[in-house]
């Protein structure tokens, strides 16, 4: 800091500058200094003791030394303090010595700064945040290990962050979706494509065609991920690629045997086909690059992309998982509920859904043998079967010519249609439409799920019978594969207007398809963590106090009784000490196992007994053993 001395009382030109006090009898003198006439300081120490002292005076500030006179610096009491190079304090608190250059006032550069009258982040809708909320927030109160709990919280505050985000983009994406709107005395399904068509624009317009295959229907269809190609199996082994929009035909073979479904993989290079007797996986020139003996006579195919599992469904009722990333059968069960021809998947949590003939339908994971939900849909056999993208709605449709709506949380109808036939064929759209394949007509229903439908929404008739079903991703299009060849229909409102490009990309190019194949397989989903309540992944599987005590009551039930054994005396030194104690182990660990022998031995005759007598009751009550079609066998 700078120590201003005062000067002797001979210099007129300083009296004016410093100004004495009264009481001088202290050694430390104290004094006044008029910061007015200061322009400015440089060279403050924080000690007590300065070498140089400088003293900057007068208007035109020139500079002086002082040799004669100690340091002196001014004590707390003084009535002026010396800030660390920003000026000089009053007693008022003000800022001064830096105010000022050359006489005149410097304007601080906060001084005309509005004020924001609205601080912070603007507000985001409450519904919009829960749009993109992913569960609950976890409650972090209890627990003990604070590094532990400050890791929760930086991730939870992540995840909140990136909600928040999220929502705000929302407002970057410029598409809308629309619906058709009719007047009150007009019917909108008489409306036809040919219509539409000639409203829309030339792009839109070039989506709706028709492809007349008449020699191997019927043909199943089946839209890539991102919604840009699409590939076609007729029923008589026609097989094709192609990509959809630009017409540009990728590969066309026979496969010589009859195809009972096509789906194709992770990424458009790769297509599995169900024959006759194996799977098939094709590339997308035709070459063939495996052959799956482990999945033979499939009926249906569904593939995981978040899993690379490949589903199938065989004609005696087996149902397989297959890892195509590493070319291993994952898991596979026999249903015992005949023929499996009816089959969708759960986008949400990747369960298989299964259609049986007697009316009910099964939910499946690799990691269980028996079937996790079993329900009785319909009267009759059900006929088509599908979910819509959220996981929570499950449309199903059945010989009894109904379609029911059914809440996959409550596992309860919440709609029920009567319909002129049974739809063979359901598809769910990205914004709730679904789609019905009845015998030779398509018809398509506007949100079926939440409100009560009167009418359909589109119709459209077909060369032949609809054989599949399937709106294309991204895009207000609608594929029907029938026994006439394929459709591409127009159904405005059905397709998402925007999607994520690191999600499935429709314009990306072949380097942007290699690094999304490697992160797809980095961030891989194992098949032990499929099931059906989604948000039991991200707890603790934590032991109660019952199911402990009642672990520790079997393995004491298992324990055996405590067996008294003592050797006879040998002679020639075989009884010494540790050969006495050999001898006594080894008849209690023999004895150990015969009882666990006799324990398993009693646990297999007894589900042995029970697998008779339930035999025994059926046989009473009058069922067919062979199971709903045995009454047609010959006796």
């Amino acid at each position: 800091m700078t120590s201003l001395e005062p000067k002797p009382a001979k210099k007129k030109q300083r009296k004016r500058d410093l100004k004495f006090p009264e009481d001088q009898s202290t050694k430390k003198e104290t004094f006044t200094l008029d910061v007015d006439k200061i322009i400015r300081t440089k060279n403050f120490s924080r000690g007590p003791d300065i070498k140089k002292n400088y003293t900057f005076s007068g208007e035109k500030g020139h500079r002086k030394k002082d040799k004669g006179v100690k340091n002196v610096l001014p004590n707390k009491s003084s009535q002026t303090q010396i800030l660390k190079g920003k000026g000089l304090k009053n007693q008022t608190g003000r800022l001064q010595g830096t105010q000022q250059k050359h006489g005149k006032p410097i304007k601080s550069r906060f001084q005309d700064r509005k004020t924001d009258p609205y601080p912070g982040d603007a507000p985001i809708p409450i519904q919009r945040l829960q749009k993109y909320k992913r569960g609950e927030d976890k409650y972090l109160g209890d627990m003990k290990n604070q590094f532990e709990t400050k890791k929760l919280k930086f991730r939870e505050k992540k995840i909140s962050d990136a909600v928040k985000q999220a929502a705000r983009t929302e407002t970057l994406l410029n598409e809308q979706p629309g619906f058709l709107e009719v007047g009150a005395d007009e019917d909108i399904t008489t409306i036809t494509q040919h219509d539409i068509s000639n409203a829309v624009d030339i792009t839109s317009a070039q989506k709706y065609f028709e492809l007349k295959l008449k020699q191997f229907g019927p043909y199943r269809a089946n839209y890539s991920r991102n919604g840009r190609y699409l590939l076609m199996a007729g029923n008589l082994g026609h097989v094709a690629a192609m990509d959809w929009q630009t017409k540009k035909l990728m590969c066309e073979f026979n496969a010589m045997e009859a195809v009972t479904d096509a789906k194709w993989l992770h990424i458009e290079t790769m297509l599995a086909v169900s024959q006759k007797q194996w799977t098939y996986i094709y590339d997308n020139q035709g070459l063939e690059l495996h052959c799956l003996k482990v999945m033979d006579s499939v009926l249906k195919l569904e593939f995981l992309p978040y899993h690379f599992l490949l589903v199938g469904a065989n004609a005696r009722g087996y149902l397989s998982w297959l890892d195509v990333s590493i070319g291993q059968k994952v898991a596979g069960f026999q249903t015992s509920m005949g023929r499996l021809d009816v089959m969708c998947q759960n986008p949400a949590n990747a369960i298989i859904h299964l259609g049986h003939t007697g009316g009910t339908v099964t939910l499946w994971s690799p990691n269980i043998k028996e079937p996790l939900v079993k329900m009785l849909c319909h009267g009759g056999a059900v006929r088509a079967v599908d979910v819509d993208h959220t996981g929570t709605y499950m449309a199903t449709s059945g010989v009894d010519r109904k379609l029911k709506i059914w809440d996959l949380r409550m596992y309860k109808s919440v709609h029920e249609y009567r319909i002129g036939g049974g739809a063979g064929q359901l598809s769910f759209s990205q914004r709730g439409l679904l789609a019905a394949g009845i015998g030779s007509v398509v018809e398509v229903y506007q949100d079926p799920c939440r409100n009560v439908v009167e009418s359909p929404y589109l119709r459209h008739q077909c060369p032949r019978t609809v054989a599949s079903t399937q709106f294309c991703p991204y895009e207000d299009v609608l594929g029907v594969g029938h026994g006439g060849g394929f459709s591409s229909l127009l159904i405005p409102g059905a397709g998402e207007p925007n999607f994520d490009a690191l999600e499935a990309n429709p314009f990306q190019s072949k380097k942007q398809r290699r690094n999304a194949e490697v992160q797809m397989l980095l961030q891989k989903i194992q098949p032990d963590m499929i099931t059906v309540d989604t948000s039991a992944l991200g707890k603790v599987d934590v032991k109660t106090y019952a199911e402990k005590i009642e672990e520790r009551n079997k393995l004491l039930f298992l324990k055996p009784e405590t067996i008294e054994f003592e050797p006879r005396h040998k002679k020639k030194g075989r009884s010494k000490t540790g050969h006495h104690e050999n001898r006594k182990q080894g008849y209690k660990e023999e004895m150990k196992r015969e009882f666990i022998k006799d324990r398993v031995q009693e646990k297999l005759d007894e589900a042995t007994r029970k697998r008779e007598e339930k035999k025994n009751r059926d046989t009473e009550q009058g069922k067919p053993k062979g199971g709903a079609l045995s009454r047609f066998a010959k006796s």
